[in-house]
């Protein structure tokens, strides 16, 4: 593995940075699924509508419409999580105010459309697009540019945040989340100065070599290795804190890894540590909030009222044992297989074996936690597809973890992280822009739903359509067209900056 040694001069990583963003946010709000009034998207929808035109929870009119909701005193509300739905409020009242501007109303076919497709831009879209932007600043500072970029592009455009930024759920929005969270508290920010640090610190602290210029070296060494610690002000650690706390309020099967992080916060961020804590206070209230305004108890979760699913209420709310056929069919089976629709993931494998070679304390992170993940949600057997949906969703909050071990991997053998990467993004570009909702009878979406429906020119809602008249498939081609130029103008520039950088190698003797 090689780890740069010196920053790079010049304004290439920040014009990295803007592009990416600029990129990703286009590709994520492009698209709009047609079929997104879905019974959990559809959900929210109608909580946020509730909200906005009539001050109430209640979702009662909506009961038909939706299967995810929750029977209190008589009524039905919405048994989400309430994190999504609040940071979608401000957004889905401006459509609705824009909308009862032009005389139209939210519940209508044209109403719910521009409300939900301007509700997911903003709370799904736009929090994975920074979450992209902060992962690729973190690896950017362990493995070169390249990698770091085309890890980032892969378990973004090739992965679950595509297909969910088009649909108001909320894993898009928790990936980005944590993303950020990893960037904030320098999770994967230790450099060569920094390993380097470590050993001259420990060579003094034997007693070798102690002549009074290695011992200013050594003191030199420690105040560059303490340089990443010491950056991770307040405001970071707050930002951190809110972000773990309202991907928790917005994903409840977020919970191991948002534990996982914020012990890992704790332990090792002790500065800003308050900051932390009250930053994640706040978007947790949500929780006890919601329920106690729709049960009158903050103790309990709509979950456990679910009016149509009595299986919601076995286990810890359908999650039981863990099952190894099931964790088998979310991993590699082509129904909903999480490497199977992004086999960029296998880059992971490659990277452990550097890891653990190498840094084997972030095996923790990266290898432990999302098998323990991804154990733990095998146990939700009933309705292992997780309804209409795309891939292994529940699978969500470990994606930004694996992007060290993807971009370690990359680097080691680029060719292969190349070709994974693009078989990625066409895989998953396709199932959005055709149909990211495949029902539950169909054993492979991508023949039986994707494909044909790539060849019968049926697509999902895009702006070259909806907004300015497009053919469908001069849409579509206008849609790659940008991603392939965008994406080879970053990756000249992330070339550049390569160039730019020195780098050079650490041994395993250089880890600890």
């Amino acid at each position: 593995m090689r780890v740069k040694k010196h920053a790079v001069r010049g304004n290439e990583p920040r014009t990295l940075a803007w592009g990416l963003l600029a990129l990703v946010l286009f590709a994520l709000c492009y698209i709009h699924q047609s079929r997104y009034t879905f019974a959990t998207a559809f959900s929210r929808l109608a909580l946020l509508e509730t909200v906005v035109s009539h001050g109430r929870l209640e979702i009662d009119r909506y009961r038909a419409k939706t299967s995810d909701t929750a029977l209190v005193n008589g009524h039905h509300y919405s048994d989400k999580a309430p994190g999504t739905a609040a940071l979608a409020l401000p957004a889905f009242a401006a459509a609705a105010r824009v909308l009862e501007a032009q005389d139209r109303s939210v519940d209508s076919e044209i109403g719910w459309l521009v409300a939900s497709w301007v509700t997911c831009a903003f709370s799904q879209a736009l929090p994975a697009a920074l979450g992209a932007v902060a992962l690729f600043m973190s690896l950017s500072r362990v493995v070169r540019f390249r990698p770091a970029l085309l890890s980032v592009l892969a378990l973004t455009l090739g992965c679950l945040a595509l297909p969910y930024s088009t649909l108001l759920f909320s894993h898009a929005q928790v990936i980005g989340l944590i993303g950020m969270t990893i960037w904030a508290i320098g999770l994967w920010g230790e450099t060569a100065e920094d390993v380097r640090a470590r050993r001259a610190e420990a060579r003094r602290g034997r007693g070798e070599n102690g002549s009074p210029k290695a011992e200013d070296e050594g003191q030199r060494a420690r105040q560059e290795g303490e340089g990443t610690v010491a950056k991770i002000g307040r405001w970071r650690m707050a930002l951190a804190g809110f972000c773990l706390g309202l991907a928790l309020a917005s994903e409840y099967t977020a919970g191991l890894v948002v534990v996982a992080l914020a012990v890992y916060v704790v332990w090792k961020r002790r500065a800003g540590l308050w900051a932390f804590v009250l930053a994640a206070v706040a978007p947790l209230l949500l929780i006890p909030a919601y329920s106690w305004a729709v049960i009158g108890n903050p103790f309990e979760l709509p979950y456990s009222y679910q009016a149509n699913f009595e299986e919601m209420r076995e286990g810890l709310y359908a999650i039981k044992w863990p099952d190894l056929e099931n964790l088998g069919r979310l991993v590699f089976g082509p129904t909903r297989g999480l490497v199977f629709w992004t086999p960029f993931l296998i880059m992971a494998g490659f990277g452990w074996w550097s890891l653990a070679r190498e840094r084997p304390g972030h095996l923790w992170l990266t290898y432990a936690l999302p098998v323990v993940h991804a154990l733990v949600i095998s146990g939700r057997t009933w309705d292992w597809q997780a309804g209409f949906t795309i891939s292994a969703r529940y699978m969500a909050p470990i994606l930004p973890l694996l992007a060290l071990p993807c971009a370690i991997g990359t680097q080691r053998w680029p060719k292969m992280g190349g070709v994974l990467a693009i078989l990625s993004i066409t895989m998953m570009t396709v199932a959005t822009i055709t149909d990211a909702c495949p029902d539950y009878s169909m054993y492979n979406p991508l023949t039986e739903l994707h494909m044909p429906k790539v060849i019968r020119g049926e697509f999902s809602h895009t702006l070259g359509t909806d907004v300015f008249g497009l053919h469908p498939w001069v849409s579509v081609g206008l849609y790659y067209a940008v991603l392939i130029c965008g994406v080879k103008w970053l990756w000249r520039l992330a070339g550049r900056a390569d160039k730019e950088s020195s780098t050079e190698p650490l041994t395993r003797a250089d880890c600890r």
